[in-house]
């Protein structure tokens, strides 16, 4: 990249991309150039709204602007990997929102793409950034955990929240409804395993380094549906995942998930087991364990205040300064392939 020549950046699919483009707006590196959904009304409205170069209803066409170079491909995961291949084949730099695709085989299918591309693919697991997060990995470097040899990931949310999760129907911010029940359909990469779980994997396979999967045992079940289900329309994804995680080098995962439980409040958890020391995060309060002289000690922060970025920024900056992405291809197939185990371990939902 030119010194003082900005990129020009495309988003794809404004409803979760809509966070995309407020993220890429306000950085001074980069011009939004395009914007796509297959919504008209809405497209206009946000073109209207957020004044981008051109507008496109059709990828395809945005995937072959020559005057293009990156594109955030925020559709819904059935759609990742069309997409992504389309992108880095017209020669574009690719941001993907997580989960990186529906199954592993498409997932090694876009990292082929961008190897033999040799243009940068990312995948958007942003909890990543957390300031909690990094808290926990810079410590997880300089040794103070030791041997992790057991994490507990969850995110479970009460049940009373259902029925503004995932119905059917949701409205964009111009007061236009939309059909969302892609959430609730196992074949569009519906189901709370490759919503909320893919954070959750992703964050214990970051933390330590990602290890080997060796395999995993899985239960899914759905038990509780949208408020407004009426059974005219398609409900086949699970609504709570649970699963014993194992890896080559002797590490196990026990992970819960769930869009709807009875539980008092929601809880977003994760649990690390060192030889040396312990962690302890619960909805961003981290607490740290480990022994001293007099015993056991604990170290409580409440507040991290260590600056991040978001997962857009840190895009820019591999593409403007040509190194690698921080969430590469590979990681983000590997979290794949873990919830392939879990969803071929599970066989079906109970």
């Amino acid at each position: 990249m030119k010194e003082n020549q900005k990129l020009r950046v495309g988003v794809a699919g404004l409803n979760k991309g809509y966070d995309h483009l407020t993220s890429f707006k306000n950085d001074p590196r980069v011009i939004l150039h395009a914007i796509c959904d297959n919504n008209p009304d809405y497209l206009k409205w946000v073109a209207n709204k957020e004044n981008p170069v051109k507008y496109y209803e059709n990828f395809n066409d945005m995937a072959n602007d020559p005057e293009l170079d990156i594109i955030s491909v925020c559709t819904p995961t059935v759609y990742h990997t069309e997409m992504t291949v389309a992108a880095l084949r017209a020669g574009k730099h690719v941001l993907c929102e997580k989960p990186m695709a529906l199954c592993y085989a498409d997932a090694l299918e876009m990292l082929k793409a961008s190897e033999e591309t040799e243009k940068k693919l990312m995948i958007s697991h942003q909890q990543r950034f957390g300031s909690d997060i990094q808290m926990i990995k810079r410590r997880q470097e300089a040794g103070y955990f030791g041997d992790i040899y057991f994490i507990r990931i969850a995110w479970r949310r009460p049940q009373r929240l259902m029925s503004l999760l995932t119905p059917q129907f949701a409205r964009h911010p111009n007061g236009g409804v939309y059909d969302r029940n892609w959430f609730n359909e196992r074949n569009k990469g519906g189901g709370v395993l490759r919503d909320l779980g893919t954070h959750m994997i992703d964050l214990a396979l970051y933390i330590t380094d990602f290890p080997e999967l060796e395999g995993a045992y899985g239960n899914l079940y759905r038990k509780f549906y949208p408020a407004d289900y009426d059974g005219s329309y398609t409900v086949d994804s699970e609504d709570l995942a649970s699963a014993h995680i194992k890896f080559a080098n002797g590490l196990s995962v026990q992970l819960e998930v769930s869009f709807a439980s009875h539980v008092e409040d929601e809880i977003i958890l994760t649990e690390i087991y060192g030889t040396k020391g312990g962690a302890s995060r619960r909805n961003g309060e981290v607490r740290f364990f480990t022994t001293n002289g007099e015993g056991s000690y604990v170290e409580k922060v409440k507040d991290c205040v260590i600056n991040t970025k978001s997962a857009q920024a840190h895009f820019i900056d591999a593409v403007a300064e040509d190194r690698s992405v921080p969430i590469t291809a590979e990681q983000g197939a590997r979290v794949v392939r873990v919830m392939d185990a879990i969803y071929a371990s599970s066989g079906i939902i109970k």
